[in-house]
């Protein structure tokens, strides 16, 4: 557990975070341990890792007790204790921090449910292995708990869609070795790429999802409609019910494959050649980062509306960002840079290429200016749904796809508990010029063949003057359709019981939205 603080060890090691402390302060002056001080979606603490001496040793001790650790447990050097390795898993903090919350104490938290012919044995069932991935296209992390239980675990990031988690799953066991219980013994896969094969479809006792936030938590949800129930959690706490924890003699793991060690001295190398990594090592400048990351063109002060920061705050922040190359500011407004799109991408275990096809046009001067009306406008809309208690997410996260029909990607996104057009997910497109019938049917189209087929996608329309907003109202009989326009919105509510939205056959309209 690489970068792993003292209150994640404490319950792995069954004492309290104070002698955990004491425990880790004499490796350090021994000098088989060090740490960091970083932290981002939590305060900046102390995290550990092993210095190349404690490295070098393990990896010795490993090579001369080989022969009789061949039942396939752990046969070379782990990769995270490797310089490379905990370069690699400081990129992924961020999801990192939520995994150490979890893990150590997940079989006593009550969402997995334990079979009964093993509840009384409960404080057995402490955490026994760990691993965490460089491969493998869905499976990020493994535990073991006891002999017989082992959980997978899969980060979605804020980055993701419907359409990456439906590749990354098709692919999970893709460049990974799996070990099969057969008749008490465990017989490894030779063959990394076996997901096809049914002898090597090994099966965990649970899959459990660390969702960045409830988007995400929500695409998870509705991929695995029709596969074994995950046990879905955001950083706010679960999302869903409990499910069943089964026994499995089955085992997933990373390849076997020679590691460098590496040297302390490179890890300190690499921290001055990566300042940009180690900038988003603060709660506030990562949020920040990703802020941009999600709505282009934001300004310094929606930025300290929506984080509920201070302006000097946020303004200490941006320099920092754009001082590494992350971020750049025209005119009052942010994008993200080339190495920005990079470092998003890294973050959220994504290529590169996702995001540079949504953000990379904003590298393009004309594109920037043609759009900034357009996002400021969406901007706004973002921070009044925040300053109402609910969340709007960026459009291309909820795109829709109706194979051989058409594609609806909306400028926005939110999770709806109630509302007229039912519950669920509410598409908003934000509306400049579209006056014209004609406008007004090129502008629906998609929606329209999204009902046609049967997958409607109920769509808030907001458009910039009241005119255009009686010109869509005249549609809502072909398509689930609320409308308004922005002096409204600057006067009313988007959400609540009584909101600015608008059907020909209600006098009023009241939206529920999640957080």
């Amino acid at each position: 557990m690489p970068l792993a603080n003292a209150p994640s060890l404490a319950p792995i090691l069954g004492t309290d975070e104070r002698q955990v402390r004491t425990r880790l302060d004499s490796l350090r002056r021994a000098g088989w341990i060090t740490f960091m001080n970083v932290g981002m979606t939590e305060p900046p603490q102390n995290r550990w890792f092993l210095t190349s001496r404690a490295a070098r040793a393990l990896y010795v001790n490993e090579l001369a007790d080989a022969p009789a650790a061949a039942s396939g447990r752990l046969e070379r050097l782990p990769w995270t204790a490797t310089s490379r390795g905990v370069r690699t898993c400081v990129r992924r903090l961020a999801w990192l921090e939520m995994l150490y919350r979890l893990a150590p104490g997940l079989l006593n938290s009550g969402w997995l449910r334990v079979p009964p012919s093993d509840a009384a044995e409960l404080s057995d069932l402490a955490m026994t292995d760990f691993r965490l991935f460089r491969y493998g296209g869905w499976f990020h992390a493994v535990t073991r708990y006891g002999e017989q239980y082992w959980v997978t675990f899969t980060f979605v990031g804020l980055h993701a869609t419907e359409r990456s988690l439906r590749r990354k799953r098709t692919h999970r066991f893709w460049g990974i070795d799996a070990y099969s219980a057969d008749h008490d013994a465990h017989e490894r896969a030779v063959d990394r790429v076996f997901f096809g094969d049914p002898k090597y479809d090994a099966v965990p006792s649970a899959q459990v999802i660390l969702a960045a936030d409830s988007w995400a938590a929500h695409l998870s949800q509705r991929e695995f409609a029709s596969d074994t129930r995950p046990l879905i959690c955001t950083p706010d706490g679960l999302w869903g019910d409990p499910v069943d924890l089964r026994p499995s003699g089955d085992w997933v793991n990373d390849p076997d494959t020679p590691m460098i060690v590496g040297r302390a001295e490179d890890l300190k190398r690499w921290r001055s050649m990566n300042t940009d990594t180690l900038a988003i090592t603060k709660p506030l400048t990562y949020a920040v980062f990703m802020a941009v990351a999600q709505f282009p063109a934001i300004r310094s002060n929606q930025l300290s509306q929506l984080l509920s920061a201070s302006p000097q705050r946020i303004s200490t922040a941006l320099v920092t960002l754009a001082e590494v190359g992350l971020i750049s500011r025209f005119d009052g407004h942010c994008y993200l840079t080339d190495s920005g799109l990079r470092r998003a991408a890294n973050l959220s275990r994504l290529l590169a290429s996702a995001l540079s096809r949504r953000h990379g046009a904003y590298l393009i001067p004309t594109f920037r200016d043609r759009q900034r009306r357009h996002d400021d406008g969406i901007n706004r809309l973002v921070l009044q749904f925040a300053a109402e208690g609910a969340a709007a997410f960026v459009g291309w996260r909820g795109e829709i796809n109706v194979p051989s029909v058409t594609q609806v990607k909306p400028d926005l996104v939110v999770l709806v508990a109630d509302g007229p057009l039912g519950s669920g997910v509410y598409c908003l497109e934000y509306e400049r010029s579209a006056t014209t019938p004609s406008e007004v049917i090129d502008k629906i189209r998609p929606y329209r063949k999204c009902a046609a087929v049967g997958r409607p996608a109920p769509l808030l329309m907001v458009c910039e003057t009241e005119q255009a907003a009686e010109r869509f109202a005249e549609y809502d009989s072909l398509l689930p359709l609320l409308v308004t326009h922005t002096a409204a919105v600057e006067a009313g509510r988007l959400t609540g019981d009584v909101t600015v939205w608008r059907r020909r056959d209600a006098d009023t309209v009241s939206l529920h939205c999640l957080r």
